[in-house]
């Protein structure tokens, strides 16, 4: 005969039971790359569970394959000037082929002029020293700005410092075709007459913007400041770049900057919308589409990307999976802004790509400071007087930086405001370039460049 308590045991047992909640099933599979903030995030969802791995790299898929944008520095010094410019290139990730991009032609224009100014002194070589305080430090870099589909935005910065002359800065931007590593123009983009619209558009802007202002600062003590800055500035259809919100394509023209007396952000005009091209199509699915409640959504098939703020100190986006029934599956976080999204399932095709991912992300960790991520967005603004750009830290020094969250202003994107221009090539920076030829000589020209009223204390973005 069953006890009592017998009975209430298998009672309380069977009740348990039935209260027992079912785990959750196995998030879909999915497979994706983020570009967020400085690096990219490769994320996988399998039956084992979901994976995430970020480094500091930018991606493009162009024609189907992956492939890895990068700088290198072009170091053509003498002994009593530095010159250093810098070159984009285009690496495939499965092949290793590497094509150039892009290439800074003035500091090869003027180190040629002072070799044969000068020409008893011979260019630096691998392990030699130059001088603890240049005369002359010239440099010139290369950004990508943002990648839709094939092409490349960039903006590309000079900076001549010269012993007993005012310095020279100059910034411009443009669009560079992946595909043929050769500049793109509005009409190749757009057709005729989209290309004379939009440049018709940017040139009544820029006019707009100089005559305001200066009605605004006339009869001031800044109206000949002003005057003087416009006079360095130009509007030149070429100098634009390609965005996109809420999956819409956007153009909007940087105003050419030469011979500036002083460094300063790219003057940007104002995002002028486009008519969708006919190539649209095949990129917009890179963009997410926002919703009422301020959500990002990139649909595929039978599950959906979701991306949303997420609260911290810092500015971070949240990711989801999210299936037709509107069960989620959180796969972590990712600095912002986010800017865009590469579906792996239209890579894989290319036998190999997947080891060659693997091995791009190793490899990340261990660049040096040759060879640099292309992309701008960092965790601060780095200005012209800024000594701690990454591009001047020593590699352990810039992994630690380019693993903070990123700080941005502007109109908003993905819940948080885009990335601005970053500042050019830096005096005290090129010249810590050469402290392992002679270890004070950075120092040196830092010092010297903050006596002449140029300082090199870092300013938030």
């Amino acid at each position: 005969m069953w006890s009592r308590a017998s009975l209430l045991t298998i009672a309380l047992v069977g009740a348990l039971a039935c209260e027992r909640v079912e785990p959750p099933p196995p998030a879909p599979p999915a497979e994706f790359l983020v570009a967020a903030g400085d690096s990219v995030f490769w994320i996988r969802s399998e039956a084992d569970g979901i994976r995430v791995r970020g480094a500091p790299m930018l991606l493009a898929m162009v024609g189907g394959r992956l492939s890895e944008l990068y700088v290198t520095d072009d170091d053509l010094s003498f002994y009593d000037a530095i010159y250093v410019g810098q070159r984009l290139f285009k690496r495939d990730l499965v092949n290793g082929d590497s094509v150039q991009l892009f290439a800074d032609t003035l500091m090869r224009a003027l180190a040629r002029g002072y070799a044969a100014a000068n020409p008893e002194e011979l260019p630096l070589g691998e392990e030699e020293a130059g001088s603890e305080d240049p005369r002359i430090v010239a440099s010139a870099e290369v950004v990508v700005l943002d990648i839709m589909g094939p092409w490349a935005s960039y903006e590309y910065r000079t900076d001549v410092d010269v012993i007993g002359r005012p310095s020279s800065y100059g910034v411009r931007r443009g669009v560079l075709d992946l595909r043929t590593g050769l500049p793109s123009t509005l009409e190749a983009l757009f057709g005729r007459e989209s290309a004379r619209r939009l440049a018709a558009e940017g040139q009544r802007q820029w006019r707009e913007l100089r005559d305001s202002t200066l009605a605004a600062a006339a009869g001031t003590a800044e109206e000949a400041a002003l005057r003087a800055e416009y006079e360095r500035l130009a509007f030149d259809p070429r100098s634009f770049g390609l965005e996109a919100q809420e999956r819409q394509p956007f153009v909007q023209f940087t105003l050419v900057q030469r011979g500036a007396l002083t460094a300063s952000e790219a003057t940007r005009l104002g995002p002028i919308a486009i008519e969708e091209p006919a190539w649209w199509p095949s990129v917009a699915e890179a963009y997410p589409e926002a919703t009422a409640d301020g959500e990002r959504q990139w649909a595929r098939g039978e599950y959906t990307v979701v991306a949303r703020p997420a609260p911290g100190p810092a500015p971070r986006v949240a990711f989801a999976l999210r299936d037709a029934g509107g069960q989620e599956w959180p796969l972590g976080f990712v600095p912002a802004p986010v800017q865009r999204l590469i579906w792996l399932e239209d890579s894989l095709v290319v036998p190999g790509t997947r080891d060659a991912l693997v091995r791009a992300f190793d490899e990340a960790a261990l660049y040096s400071d040759e060879t640099r991520v292309a992309s701008v967005p960092s965790p601060r603004i780095f200005r012209s007087n800024d000594r701690h750009h990454p591009r001047f830290l020593d590699s352990r020094t810039r992994q630690q930086i380019l693993a903070a969250p990123a700080a941005y202003h502007g109109r908003s994107r993905d819940g948080v405001p885009p990335v601005a221009g970053v500042g050019g090539a830096l005096r005290a920076g090129v010249a810590a370039q050469h402290a392992d030829r002679a270890g004070s000589r950075g120092g040196a020209a830092a010092a010297r460049g903050a006596a002449r009223g140029r300082g090199r204390a870092g300013l938030p973005r």
